[in-house]
């Protein structure tokens, strides 16, 4: 017989490229999260949006609870449409270990998220016998401004970006880590994150259907039809178990749209959802251009995996037939792991911008390509690109991963200049709320309530040396202001020389800036504005030349008190005082509007 003979030389040679693989793989992926966590770290604020009051509001229940069913409840109380038992019990975590419970640490444990999901591609590489330097164009894709909306946002980091790492780890933990346990685990935590979350039971079912019976995780030594199926009935176990606590109690939240829209409405949604980092491109419709790109992402997937199943058609059949028959044999084919990663990743991402589509395009369609969706749509061309260049032929591979990298590097370079803008302003737009909840008076006197100062801080703010010009008098000289009329109240402008944040020339720095000011008699308020700002094109494509003179800002009457307001602006600028400039503009709200209807 032939024996197998050591060659040293060769097993080193092996262990060497496979370091340096890895090495270069590494670096490659590092430098996009890198950059990612220095913007986040430079622009993320301990403030809290919207459904992040609820997270605070959620640890005064807990801590009124005197029973451990009581508390229980708390964490398992339905939020909108949603079981967020993991935001939840993150945000008891943080607020145990540091005494407050501070925003920025549920930032960044969501964008961890991302991290582990790049790891997880990284990982399916590596069990396909690829460097994970292809992996560098994912990292690319996931690491951008893009998400700047969840990237800022406790609560949505941690719902929007976990759910999918959780589904996705479900996926790898079934096909190629063969640990039912831990892939149940998962699932259940993608279940108790998002409602999306609930995806993974039956596309995990059709998996665990899918594969060869001798891949499972329950290996006997005599198959019989009952351990042969056992995979599958701890699978629905557990299903029914989760999805039973899920669904206890519920009730079908109100605040959702009364219409959901025409069928090509619905169509539009579902493919503007998947395409959504189309938005990221200097093009003129960003609309158009997501609903173009997520029509081209969904043929293309939905043709890969119709290739895939005529090509696997004949070990589709014989992987039912031997689990039909309870045979744990070694069959003569079976379905390869990175098919049905993709199709369980396909059917999740797909099947989520198809709920999406349904229960949010009453809102309208802009809303479908919003920041806090990008995460599915750039998993998809992840999953779409790391498929390709996997699948082909060593001569082909080398144009597909420089393809990939040119692509990726061009699109992450213009969403950190396309999103630039929208991240200063919702640094600004929560320093302002921050602001407007504090002060609510016509002094400088902070007004928090003893609950919001006993559970969270506050967060240093451009306007804490800035209280004497905001209440005090304003320079003479006017800078001219124009409103114009909207279903919200007004749309202020003007293309007089102000400075968001120094960007024009004077280097970036994150405390200066330019905001309107309102005053009546009673109190005053602070709104953010957006800087003006020259196309990509126009700009070069260079952060330093993107913005212009000039600014608008959106002023909503509904969330003010009711009264007249003089209008004013404020310029902020490093190492200098405050200055407040009147507009000689007015503007009049008869109160504030009630809060829309929602179960938390």
């Amino acid at each position: 017989m032939p024996t197998l003979q050591y060659n040293p030389e060769k097993s080193r040679t092996a262990v060497a490229s496979q370091s340096t693989g890895w090495l270069l793989g590494g670096i490659g992926m590092a430098v996009p999260l890198i950059l990612f966590a220095l913007v986040w770290s430079y622009y993320a604020v301990n403030v809290p949006k919207w459904d992040d009051h609820a997270l605070r509001a959620f640890l005064y229940n807990f801590d009124q609870e005197t029973t451990l069913s009581g508390k229980i409840y708390q964490l398992f109380r339905q939020h909108n449409e949603h079981r967020i038992v993991y935001d939840r019990f993150v945000a008891l975590l943080d607020y145990q270990l540091f005494g407050k419970l501070n925003f920025r640490h549920l930032m960044a444990i969501g964008n961890l998220s991302l991290v582990g999901l790049l790891l997880v591609f990284a990982t399916v590489c590596r069990r396909e016998g690829r460097s994970v330097t292809l992996v560098i164009p994912i990292a690319l894709f996931l690491f951008n401004l893009s998400h700047w909306e969840n990237m800022f946002w406790g609560m949505a980091a941690l719902q929007n970006f976990s759910v999918v790492l959780w589904v996705i780890l479900t996926f790898f933990l079934l096909i190629y880590a063969n640990r039912l346990g831990l892939a149940i685990a998962s699932a259940t935590l993608a279940t108790l994150t998002s409602g999306n979350g609930l995806l993974v039971w039956p596309i995990g079912l059709v998996l665990l259907a899918l594969l060869p019976n001798e891949g499972l995780p329950f290996r006997p030594g005599n198959s019989t039809r009952s351990k042969a199926f056992l995979p599958l009935v701890s699978w629905l176990l557990s299903a029914v178990v989760v999805l039973g606590l899920y669904f206890a109690d519920y009730e079908k939240p109100a605040g959702n749209p009364p219409l959901r829209g025409t069928v090509g409405d619905l169509l539009k949604g579902w493919l503007a959802f998947t395409g959504a980092a189309a938005e990221a491109l200097p093009l003129k419709s960003s609309l158009r251009a997501s609903i173009l790109l997520g029509g081209a992402m969904t043929l293309v997937t939905i043709g890969l995996v119709g290739w895939q199943i005529v090509r696997n058609r004949q070990a589709i059949s014989r992987t039912i037939q031997q689990r039909l028959r309870a045979h744990s044999g070694t069959s003569t084919q079976s379905i390869p792991p990175l098919t049905l990663f993709f199709w369980g990743c396909a059917l999740f991402l797909l099947g989520t911008a198809a709920v999406v589509a349904w229960t949010r395009t009453g809102f309208g369609l802009d809303l479908i390509i919003t920041s806090r969706y990008k995460i599915y749509s750039l998993t998809l061309l992840s999953v779409l690109y790391l498929l390709v260049a996997l699948v082909v032929g060593k001569r082909i591979r080398p144009v597909v991963v420089a393809g990939g990298l040119a692509g990726s590097f061009v699109f992450a370079w213009c969403a950190y200049l396309t999103f630039l803008d929208d991240s200063i302003w919702f640094r600004n737009w929560q320093l302002t709320n921050q602001f407007n909840w504090t002060y609510t008076t016509s002094r400088p006197v902070a007004a928090l309530d003893s609950i919001t100062r006993h559970y969270s801080n506050s967060a240093p703010a451009f306007y804490d040396s800035s209280l004497g010009a905001i209440y005090g008098a304003p320079q003479r000289s006017v800078i001219p202001l124009t409103l114009t009329k909207a279903p919200f109240g007004y749309i202020a402008q003007t293309n007089a020389e102000t400075d968001l944040n120094g960007l024009m020339g004077k280097g970036l720095t994150r405390n200066a800036g330019t905001y309107i000011l309102l005053r009546s008699s009673r109190r005053s308020y602070l709104v953010p504005v957006w800087q003006n700002q020259q196309s990509l094109r126009q700009a070069h494509f260079l952060p330093q030349r993107l913005f212009s003179n000039g600014f608008k800002a959106d002023i909503w009457l509904n969330s003010l008190v009711a009264g007249t307001y003089q209008l004013f602006i404020l310029q902020v600028t490093d190492n200098k005082p405050a200055t407040v400039y009147p507009t000689n503009q007015l503007v009049t709200s008869v109160g504030q509007a009630t809060d829309i209807k929602k179960n938390w």
